[in-house]
């Protein structure tokens, strides 16, 4: 008999901590510096906090999705990737990614809902998607080089 009743009495003790744990807030997190740079560019630094609650692994996805439904956010982007990668002869991993899921949106069905960019823009995000990645403080540094 005692040894259920502590069963029970831990099982409601699980589950009371379970459920206060769900009940929390979300917390934000520390945003990518990547993901940062890249939200500047397209002036939509205010959407850093947003970001902060999107799971890094996430966040190139969240991005590029981003881009990809505003022309010319997707100009700019491409356009500070096209020093970068003149510059640092290559792009960082996160915006590798970026770019991969960009052009993944272009060629799937959601692309029909979309304003289709310029052939020469996609070629360019093409290229850059097989360019060479980097951190982002190796690119920076080379930045300041040239």
């Amino acid at each position: 008999m005692n040894k259920s009743l502590l069963v029970c009495a831990a099982a409601v003790m699980i589950s009371a901590l379970t459920a206060s744990r769900a009940a929390e807030p979300a917390k934000g997190a520390m945003i990518n510096l990547s993901c940062l740079e890249a939200l500047v560019t397209i002036d939509q630094a205010g959407l850093s906090g947003v970001f902060s609650f999107i799971a890094e692994k996430d966040s190139a996805a969240a991005f590029a999705d981003l881009v990809v439904h505003n022309g010319k956010a997707l100009k700019r982007y491409v356009g500070k990737l096209e020093k970068d990668f003149k510059g640092a002869g290559g792009v960082t991993g996160w915006d590798h990614d970026v770019l991969v899921f960009a052009l993944q949106l272009y060629s799937s069905p959601l692309a029909e809902t979309l304003e289709k960019p310029h052939a020469k823009l996609m070629t360019k995000m093409t290229d850059m998607s097989m360019a060479p990645t980097m951190s982002l403080e190796q690119v920076t540094a080379r930045r300041k080089k040239s």
